[in-house]
């Protein structure tokens, strides 16, 4: 990235913004900063519009929202938190194919698979059943090692696929302790709620 100490001071302010009581507040930094950002930093821009269409959904404005993740996705196609973004905000949709799609064959990482699985629980249940086992096989494994799998997708495929909302909580409460994203206190909500 080519920024210089006030620039990159600006983006960390909006950022934090888009996090707090009203993202809405952050929009037009973020627009002013994306003028200013040249066609070249790639990876600048796409941060940027990934920031825009977090501040956007927020207000409700899908669409927007829809639109700055696809310009995101054109500067950098393989952005695993960018395609993330986006296939949420289309199972929140209920375009379940198009994640299906979008995400496709590949080998993908555990968060993107737990997407593709959650798109094909409705759209091909046999490959649903097949992205289940494997994540499930990449969770045991990391354990086995010694390693801490992704808490949040871990908790979200408890609650979400396996149907395990004890679990799930038990796993949500866990990463609140590391990690304290707004996507983490929705998760440890919804966790909450159907453990009762």
């Amino acid at each position: 990235w080519r920024m210089g100490a006030a620039r990159a001071a600006r983006i960390c302010a909006a950022a934090i913004a888009v996090r707090g009581p009203d993202p809405g507040l952050a929009v037009a930094p973020l627009e002013a900063l994306l003028v200013a950002t040249p066609r070249e930093d790639a990876a600048l821009r796409a941060w940027i519009h990934e920031l825009l269409a977090e501040a956007t959904a927020h207000g409700g404005d899908a669409a927007a929202a829809e639109r700055h993740l696809l310009l995101g996705l054109g500067a950098l196609p393989h952005d695993v938190s960018l395609l993330a973004a986006y296939s949420d905000l289309l199972l929140a949709q209920h375009r379940h194919e198009e994640v299906a799609r979008i995400l496709g064959r590949d080998s993908l990482s555990d968060g993107l698979l737990l997407r593709r699985a959650l798109a094909h629980a409705v759209v091909d249940p046999a490959r649903a059943r097949s992205d289940r086992a494997e994540l499930e096989a990449r969770f045991a494994t990391s354990r086995a090692a010694g390693r801490v799998p992704h808490l949040r997708e871990e908790a979200r495929f408890a609650l979400e696929i396996a149907g395990d909302a004890g679990t799930a909580l038990g796993l949500a409460r866990e990463n609140w302790q590391v990690q304290r994203e707004p996507a983490d206190a929705r998760l440890l909500r919804e966790a909450a709620a159907r453990a009762g």
